[in-house]
């Protein structure tokens, strides 16, 4: 499961998820309830179309391959017409008019200028208009999505409802920061174009505001749930105003912390809410146990009260909460911990078991990885709508994930099976890609990735298949991992070298496969246990014992044996890239933020120069997932230059004719990460404000394209919803790139 999403703030903490299985009485399974419409089918057994590309699809358009998902997700809303929208925390929104067979990216190309959509919304009576709640305040499409505009200028966004009774009426959850508890309630009179705070007196204090609704028959009539959420903890506690936000007071204030509330679809007056108990690691998920938790009650709202404990048959556990639109005094109740779904059909009297995660599809991860929690709150983890009764949509830290009959079956809605054995995205990814390499047989295709660790194609990217070893990806046990670097044999089909780890910051192993990463041996006898990057190899060395650099804890070594062995060659202490030039037998360069270097004795220790025109600062503790590392992050060569991108403010791409000894800035840009030239004098540049975790910046052209040697400049980010990349790598037909995000693409050369 992700790390990067909280990797700042609670640095290296152990990631775990409940593994419960206790079960209270037997599984007596439910029988399915009829829908009052024929219901759609599982996620597993539809049509599996490609997803299209998100702009005008023409002959230089990004075409994105993925294997699906990548996390992390923090909001999902559905639609009066089972449109899905969900939020992510690095590429904005993903949205389906299909029910999840495919989904269109939302960015920066439609309007939608910030990364981080911590909360969703449909029109109640007008699905074609969308709300994306961001770190910088609201957004709205009028159009299905086609494009957005900012209607609320600041704050953290959790939420966005909207009253069914009257939906020119509409509340949000708005904070000052993401990690501050200052929750309040917002506003909207006119269908979402202008927001105001209300007066919310009486609702405390250092609130994270998680979810809000709006009872069905009374648009004044709001409902407010504060908990846990994106590191901020405030109390799990549940508020409800009868004027629009004026006023608010607490409701069950003795039943303890209270985990998930819904508003029961058939008495408007009718509540149902869930509440903590033993919570499995506490410390994570950011509150106390509660001894006299982990119930279901029902109850009046605005009386608050009687609450009656309605799962007492199920003992304590912790239930999100799924009322049935078709069946009145029905309810399905998800055991978090256990991940298993039970189900009553006479208001609480009796329950039976539905089905549980040893039952349900997990797409291309398996055991608890799947189905897990969301970073954002628990009760955000999933979204129902009234119209659709036997439809669910659950995101979690990595996956987005449905069930279309009632919660007998689950599958997921990011991925499908594609090739023999392997995935396509169905396009909702949002995940943090590397490096890629291309094999010699010009067919398999290898990837570099935080959380999803390694990941081969052998068609191209029409299909993807894990590759990380369990031995060297920890906690993960291959499911995923991390990984900064790969290396293909130019000459050697199936020859691939890969660093792998159980996070981005510990200890990396060196891995080497002669099968097309299908199986994995360690090497590197002589590095240290350090964080590895900047692979690179020697094309002039022989075939069988190839000459290889690499950097280790920022220090440049080499191998002279195929990489089964290795030297420290140079003490650079701030180095993560490495290159051997293929025109100059022997010349070999690395580069990070201690500056450039160039050896023209084949990288031997001691003929090591410092090359350059910057002024470089000194070593600091900088990662390169960091967005604000500053340094050389790639060196390239074509036709006799060498071409080095600096990443970093007042610093670009520059040229040298004359093997570094001077330098042309040829793009001044604060954000370039990678450069590949040609020999024909096209050159392409991946510039990102986004690497690890979001940001945008306006302006950012991301995939930037010269003509002529550098002396132009165009931006190519056709069929990109946002101007990110990090990576470029090209074979004989095809330009690819790693984009923040939206994970790996390719096109045509021009």
């Amino acid at each position: 499961m992700p790390r990067r999403c909280w990797l700042w703030l609670v640095l290296l903490m152990t990631l775990g998820w409940g593994m419960g299985c206790v079960r209270a009485g037997p599984r007596t399974p439910v029988e399915p309830v009829p829908s009052p419409t024929p219901p759609a089918p599982g996620p597993t057994r539809r049509p599996s179309p490609t997803p299209t590309p998100t702009a005008r699809a023409d002959f230089a358009a990004w075409q994105r391959t993925n294997p699906g998902g990548g996390g992390a997700f923090h909001a999902v809303a559905i639609g009066p017409t089972a449109a899905f929208l969900v939020g992510s925390d690095l590429s904005g929104a993903y949205l389906s008019w299909d029910q999840g067979r495919s989904w269109q990216p939302i960015g920066a190309a439609q309007g939608l200028t910030e990364t981080h959509v911590s909360g969703v919304g449909v029109d109640p009576a007008d699905p074609t208009i969308l709300y994306a709640g961001t770190e910088q305040g609201i957004f709205r499409s009028p159009d299905q999505g086609r494009s957005w505009q900012q209607v609320l200028d600041h704050g953290y966004v959790t939420d966005i409802v909207f009253a069914a009774a009257a939906p020119h009426i509409g509340y949000a959850a708005v904070h000052s920061r993401h990690d501050v508890a200052d929750g309040a309630v917002y506003v909207s009179t006119d269908r979402g174009q202008h927001w105001r705070a209300a007066t919310n007196a009486g609702l405390p204090s250092g609130l994270h505001i998680l979810k809000l609704r709006v009872a069905a028959s009374d648009p004044a009539r709001v409902y407010a749930l504060a908990g846990e959420g994106r590191f901020a903890c405030g109390p799990a506690a549940l508020f409800t105003s009868p004027d629009g936000g004026r006023t608010w007071h607490r409701l069950a204030a003795d039943l303890g912390q209270i985990l998930d509330f819904a508003l029961d679809p058939h008495d408007p007056q009718r509540i149902y809410l869930s509440t903590y108990g033993d919570v499995w690691d506490p410390g994570y998920r950011c509150r106390h146990d509660d001894p006299k938790g982990g119930w279901v009650y029902v109850g009046t709202g605005p009386s608050d009260g009687p609450w009656q404990r309605i799962s007492a048959d199920l003992g304590a556990r912790n239930l999100l909460l799924w009322p049935d639109a078709a069946h009145a005094d029905a309810l399905r109740v998800l055991d978090m911990d256990a991940r298993e779904l039970w189900a009553t059909a006479d208001g609480g009297r009796s329950w039976a078991w539905l089905s549980d995660i040893t039952t349900w599809d997990p797409g291309w991860t398996w055991g608890y990885d799947a189905y897990g929690i969301t970073f954002a709150g628990d009760a955000k983890a999933w979204a129902w709508h009234p119209d659709f009764p036997d439809t669910v949509v659950w995101i979690d830290s990595q996956f987005v994930w449905a069930s279309f009959d009632g919660g007998h079956t689950f599958g997921p809605l990011h991925t499908e099976p594609a090739g023999e054995g392997g995935w396509r995205s169905r396009g909702v990814d949002n995940i943090v890609p590397f490096d890629l390499a291309l094999d010699a047989d010009g067919r398999h295709v290898y990837a570099a990735l935080a959380d999803l660790g390694c990941w081969r194609s052998p068609d191209a990217g029409a299909s993807w298949h894990l590759c990380n070893d369990p031995a060297f990806t920890g906690d993960w046990e291959g499911r995923g991992g991390d990984s900064l670097t790969v290396l293909a044999d130019p000459d050697r089909p199936g020859v691939v070298w890969m660093a792998q780890a159980p996070a981005l910051d510990a200890d990396h192993s060196l891995l080497r496969s002669d099968d097309h990463a299908r199986t994995w041996r360690p090497v590197g006898q002589g590095l240290p246990r350090a964080i590895l990057a900047g692979l690179s190899l020697d094309p002039h060395s022989p075939p069988t014992a190839r000459t290889l650099f690499v950097t280790a804890g920022g220090d440049v070594y080499r191998s002279t044996d195929d990489g089964l062995t290795w030297t420290q060659v140079l003490a650079c202490r701030g180095c993560w890239v490495t290159a051997v030039d293929p025109e100059h037998p022997g010349r070999v360069y690395a580069g990070g933020t201690t500056g450039l270097w160039r050896s023209d004795a084949g990288g031997a220790r001691g003929s090591w120069s410092p090359l350059g025109p910057w002024d470089w600062p000194q070593p600091g503790d900088e990662v390169i997932w960091s967005a604000d590392w500053r340094g050389v992050a790639a060196i390239r060569f074509a036709a006799g230059q060498v071409w080095v991108a600096v990443h970093g403010p007042g610093l670009g791409v520059y040229r040298s004719d004359d093997g570094g000894e001077t330098w042309a800035l040829v793009l001044p840009h604060d954000h370039a990460w990678d450069v590949l030239p040609r020999a024909n004098g096209q050159v392409w540049v991946a510039a990102s404000s986004a690497r690890y975790a979001g940001g945008y910046e306006p302006g950012l052209q991301g995939v930037l394209f010269s003509p002529d040697s550098g002396r132009t400049w165009q931006p190519w980010n056709h069929g990109l919803a946002w101007p990110f990349a990090v990576r470029l790598v090209g074979d004989e037909t095809r330009l690819w790139a790693a984009l923040p995000g939206l994970g790996y693409a390719w096109r045509p050369w021009p």
